[in-house]
């Protein structure tokens, strides 16, 4: 997604809140929002006004994958529900500069997503903005294909998710996109790292450990799992419903416990 200069300037001083389209963000909070796609920036001595560093911000990540979801988390509806800001006019007057750069936001749900000129969503290349609530979006879409009967689809799915958690983990750790070699054993040994989740017998109890290795075993036991099973491969095992329920459900604690780590950390 890319955006012209005077769009860039607009977005410099309405995301940090000084134009009372959005709640209000201080510097530190503005730090810790532009944490999410990659930044490692610091708040102290010398820090320029909030609305330059917000401009500076945005013109660094345009043309990216990221200022698609920098916009759409700005105009997150529950960040509006203690402020007396009207989002509705706050999503016209975006609209109006966001439409002589082909883009607008559309209500998809409760929340606004970016579409092109056509109404068609904006997707990034990558899965970007993973939280819980993808999370939980994601296993329930892999227990509706269970409960369909897809169990091998089910399978596929929570590799999939586990995949694209692990790759924005380390894309954001990166600060550039990776390729992936379609082999989630590698994905999880970067990961590993990255978190610090080596399994060291002086810096945490046996019982931690025990619980450690087993992620381990659900990474390589996922990759098995789909490699026979799911619908991505000829299926060579009867998958049951019972092996794609712990399939899924296994993916979810691996993913979930990634996840606190990733926010743990920073």
């Amino acid at each position: 997604m890319k955006i012209t200069e005077k769009t860039i300037r607009f977005l410099g001083r309405a995301l940090c809140g000084d134009t009372g389209l959005v709640p209000y963000k201080s510097g530190p909070q503005l730090v810790d929002f532009f944490v999410n796609y990659g930044a490692d920036d610091q708040y102290g001595e010398g820090f320029p006004s909030r609305w330059k560093y917000t401009e500076e911000k945005i013109r660094e990540y345009n043309g990216t994958k990221f200022l698609k979801s920098i916009i759409e988390d700005s105009v997150d509806p529950r960040d509006f529900m203690e402020s007396n800001i009207d989002i509705n006019e706050t999503i016209k007057t975006f609209n109006e500069l966001l439409n002589f750069d082909g883009y607008e936001l559309k209500k998809v749900g409760a929340f606004y997503k970016i579409a092109d000129s056509k109404g068609i969503l904006v997707e990034p290349e990558t899965v970007t903005g993973i939280n819980h609530d993808f999370i939980q979006e994601q296993i329930k879409k892999c227990n509706e294909k269970i409960e369909q009967g897809d169990f091998n689809g089910a399978i596929t799915n929570a590799r999939s998710l586990a995949e694209a958690v692990m790759i924005e983990i380390i894309e954001k750790h990166e600060g550039k996109e990776i390729k992936n070699d379609g082999k989630i054993e590698n994905l999880y040994k970067q990961v590993k790292k990255i978190l610090n989740l080596t399994i060291d017998p002086k810096t945490m109890p046996q019982t931690v450990l025990q619980i450690l290795s087993g992620l381990d075993s659900i990474v390589g036991g996922l990759a098995g799992l789909s490699n026979n099973s799911g619908d991505r491969h000829a299926n060579k095992f009867n998958t049951k419903k019972h092996h794609a329920r712990l399939a899924v459900n296994s993916t979810m604690t691996l993913v979930d416990f990634l996840l606190e780590s990733k926010e743990y950390q920073k």
